[in-house]
């Protein structure tokens, strides 16, 4: 039986406390920093997409937080968001904190790029396609393979 909402919010059966394994179909560890571990997520439906989890205990909202423990993990965000933009040589950075569906303190970080197909559907306006010459690539398909995972573990290290 899956928990009720409540429980969730208290952390019951919560799939986002430590410990955690480092492989999942849902994440890759990349990084271990102050309060929290850095994934590249599962779903890479924006390739570079990596998740930043709150380590020390479950808190489900960001007001959960001591203000220290909120200091820690901006640190963390800053650094974990520079590493994704470095490593995904990104054009931008999308950056989300919801808990709509796992209500554990954790980021969703998101690369994005000039002539990305999904850039403008959240507006309401068709794809378009990025003018030649000025877009720059998304790292390979696969992002999850071997020299770009290599990538990620030295743009990591920088954090």
């Amino acid at each position: 039986m899956s928990a009720s909402w409540d429980e969730k919010v208290r952390g019951v059966e919560c799939p986002l406390c430590a410990p955690r394994p480092e492989t999942s179909p849902e994440w890759d560890f990349v990084a271990k920093l102050e309060l929290s571990s850095l994934y590249l997520a599962g779903n890479q439906t924006y390739r570079g997409q990596c998740v930043l989890i709150f380590d020390p205990r479950h808190a489900a909202r960001p007001d959960q937080l001591s203000s220290a423990e909120w200091a820690a993990l901006s640190r963390d965000l800053y650094a974990a968001a520079n590493a994704v933009v470095r490593a995904a040589r990104a054009d931008h950075l999308n950056v989300e904190s919801l808990g709509n569906v796992v209500p554990h303190v954790h980021w969703h970080v998101i690369p994005r790029f000039v002539g990305d197909a999904r850039a403008r559907e959240h507006e309401g306006h068709p794809p378009r396609t990025a003018r030649a010459g000025r877009a720059r690539r998304a790292p390979a398909r696969g992002a999850r393979e071997g020299s770009v995972r290599w990538s990620w573990a030295c743009a990591a290290s920088a954090c």
